[in-house]
């Protein structure tokens, strides 16, 4: 599956070994095409794994951001977000070396938007779940803050459930929470 997002330089940014299971463990999902449907399975581009983070935990004291409770990892088809694959990296046990442990990826979740297989019109643009500036821009709107207003850069976490998926972006000195076109007070 030689797709453009997998090329060198589009790997994520901080290569981390995590990144990469998540990354590595959506591949195989969307090669198997009775688990994404067949469209997925031919035309989707696994994008770059995006951190969740535990409410709360955005950082830590030394200013470090903390390890991600999961990686939410896009899969595209053309400019639209088909789904995305929620992922746990874990650091299992040694391989051989005792001092070492192995981190391995399980698929917690796939989620698509498609209403039905091959349906791509209710599947939302990639940038209002992918794109930073896009997300901020979507908070900023919601509180009716005016255009340049000081965001935070988005954190992607959960409301409630780990299974509800949010953004969490700082306007102005107020948390919102951002899903998709969809805003609302933190």
């Amino acid at each position: 599956m030689g797709r453009a997002a997998d090329r060198t330089g589009e790997a994520p940014d901080d290569a981390s070994s995590l990144a990469v299971r998540a990354r590595t463990a959506t591949h195989e999902l969307v090669a198997d095409a009775r688990r994404v449907g067949p469209l997925v399975h031919r035309r989707g581009v696994v994008g770059r794994p995006i951190p969740v983070r535990i409410p709360g935990s955005s950082g830590t004291p030394n200013g470090r951001v903390a390890t991600p409770g999961s990686w939410f990892v896009p899969v595209t088809v053309g400019e639209r977000l088909a789904g995305f694959a929620l992922v746990d990296v874990v650091t299992g046990p040694p391989a051989g070396d005792p001092d070492e442990r192995d981190p391995a990826a399980r698929i917690r979740r796939w989620s698509t938007f498609q209403r039905h297989e091959g349906d791509l019109e209710s599947c939302p643009p990639a940038p209002l779940w992918t794109d930073p500036g896009t997300i901020a821009a979507t908070a900023v709107a919601a509180v009716g803050a005016p255009e340049g207003a000081v965001t935070g850069e988005p954190v992607l976490t959960w409301e409630r459930t780990p299974e509800h998926l949010v953004w969490e972006v700082t306007v102005a000195g107020r948390s919102v929470h951002v899903a998709g076109s969809s805003a609302w007070p933190a």
